[in-house]
């Protein structure tokens, strides 16, 4: 009777306006994404689209304030402030704030460390805070009106900036359009795990392809939170951190671009930092970032649409804005596909509609040229490139695909909350080696979250979706259903065994 009911006329249409618009949002990320490529293909050789560092001397370049704002960091506090400590950069131009919110032994690590490079000549000074309002971006707006330098660097509690990052990305500053410089993540830990290959392929197609290829082709670039440099004037002028979304990094980035600020982006230069070695760890920090966007959508679409300002820049401002779509675009598509097959089953007249939606699926090749561009910086050769591609493209593809129910609640969360009155940080290890372990530390997770059942849920139903394919003989779904049960099941079991 059900199946009756929902393969019915009634039923059939409706299925098919839900796919359409699952089709349509994934359509809408392809064209950008496709557009984005054809700019990559075009720039990549080109070195006049990306300037080169200005020789500056000594004496002459801009004083640097380090911010390295953390809250209760103990496994990785004392790493940071030793390498920010450890940059390369003239002692007399260079100040270090540690913005430290923290409630537990880190306080006690934290001051130990400012003592000691307070001893050897640094200039480190720990900034505290009677509450936490704002959490990071209320960290940096009441820190940076008393930072000494006229541009701040940022780095997260995870990050282990080079000794050269500042002699290789302040100099930039001497040219008085440039408001912020932003390097590339590393990983400290690529290697550890299946799901930190996964996680590194995510970060890497981003800043190989995506912002590289803004940058060289005009377009506006992020600042991604760390490892990044900002004109202190900049950031005043933009309107400061504000701290009404929880993506107060996204949120600055396109006030600044707006006002008229250049950014630049170095690919050349690596900040090494640590990728979340749980897959509870990774959805909270997923969930994090993706509210925040949804909070800056909420906040920024309206003055980047009305913004006066070249065609393709605000086309792709506002295209890196959205593109986010694609998630709720692939669950629609994955939670209605079933539902697809069986009343294509009883209503022959939909077929042309699937071979129309089977057309649309040339974006599926997309994902796979990111990743091959991704995984050629580790790879070099052909050969060692396919390697890479082969160990580090199925787990990103299950791990992407398993997230999607929970990167579209908390995208729906976004819209609907305007505040950050939670903010959920990222457990970190300290996490290097093969043989390094976190079962033990304090921030290990010891719940289960009601997302994680929904997604045991799901693992079931996408199961059943292959049986479905079988049963149907809809053999181009069987691919698709495979992917999203192993995707579901891995990061089910996964978040259920705390691993």
């Amino acid at each position: 009777m059900l199946i009756d009911l929902l393969a019915g006329t009634t039923g059939s249409i409706l299925v098919l306006i839900l796919y359409t618009i699952g089709v349509l949002l994934v359509m809408g990320y392809s064209v950008g994404q496709f557009h984005l490529v054809y700019y990559y293909l075009k720039y990549r050789k080109d070195p006049a689209r990306h300037p080169a560092l200005p020789e500056v001397a000594p004496e002459d370049l801009p004083t640097v304030t380090v911010q390295i704002p953390m809250y209760n960091e103990l496994h990785v506090a004392a790493q940071v402030i030793d390498a920010c400590a450890g940059l390369d950069y003239p002692r007399h131009k260079l100040e270090i704030q540690v913005l430290d919110d923290s409630t537990d032994g880190t306080v006690g690590i934290v001051d130990e460390r400012a003592v000691y490079w307070r001893a050897q000549g640094m200039d480190v000074t720990v900034f505290r805070r009677p509450t936490r309002t704002g959490y990071k971006a209320g960290a940096l707006a009441e820190a940076t009106p008393s930072a000494k330098g006229d541009v701040i660097a940022i780095f997260d509690a995870d990050f282990r900036p080079q000794p050269d990052f500042l002699l290789r990305t302040a100099p930039y500053f001497v040219r008085p359009e440039v408001g912020m410089v932003q390097a590339r993540w590393g990983h400290i830990n690529r290697g550890y795990s299946l799901i930190t290959r996964a996680q590194s392929l995510l970060h890497d197609a981003f800043f190989m392809v995506e912002q590289e290829t803004r940058h060289r082709a005009g377009f506006f670039i992020r600042f991604n939170g760390s490892a990044g440099l900002w004109r202190k004037s900049a950031i005043a002028d933009a309107g400061g951190w504000q701290h009404d979304t929880i993506s107060e990094d996204f949120d600055l980035c396109l006030r600044a671009q707006l006002r008229g600020w250049k950014f630049l982006y170095v690919k050349d230069v690596e900040a090494p930092a640590e990728l979340p070695v749980t897959v509870h760890d990774y959805k909270v920090q997923q969930y994090r970032w993706t509210k925040g966007r949804g909070q800056v959508i909420r906040k920024m679409l309206g003055p980047l649409w009305k913004a006066d300002l070249p065609g393709m820049v605000k086309f792709h401002a506002v295209f890196d804005l959205l593109n986010v779509a694609i998630i709720p675009g692939i669950f629609i598509i994955a939670l209605t596909s079933l539902w697809f097959i069986v009343a294509l089953d009883r209503n022959p007249w939909m077929f042309t509609f699937a071979a129309l939606f089977g057309i649309s699926q040339i974006n599926i090749v997309l994902v796979p040229f990111f990743s091959w561009v991704a995984c050629s910086h580790y790879g070099k050769r052909f050969t060692g490139t396919l390697k890479e591609f082969l160990t580090t493209f199925p787990p990103f593809v299950f791990l992407l695909v398993g997230s999607t129910f929970m990167m579209c609640v908390a995208l729906a969360d976004g819209f609907r909350n305007r505040s950050s009155a939670v903010f959920h940080r990222t457990a970190k290890y300290n996490i290097t080696r093969k043989t390094d372990t976190w079962r033990s530390k304090l921030y290990s997770p010891r719940e289960v979250d009601p997302i994680t059942w929904f997604e045991g849920a799901l693992a079931v139903y996408f199961i059943g979706g292959i049986f479905t394919d079988i049963a149907f003989g809809s053999w181009g779904f069987l691919p698709f259903h495979i992917s999203l049960s192993i995707g579901f099941t891995t990061v089910f079991f996964l978040s259920m065994t705390k691993s």
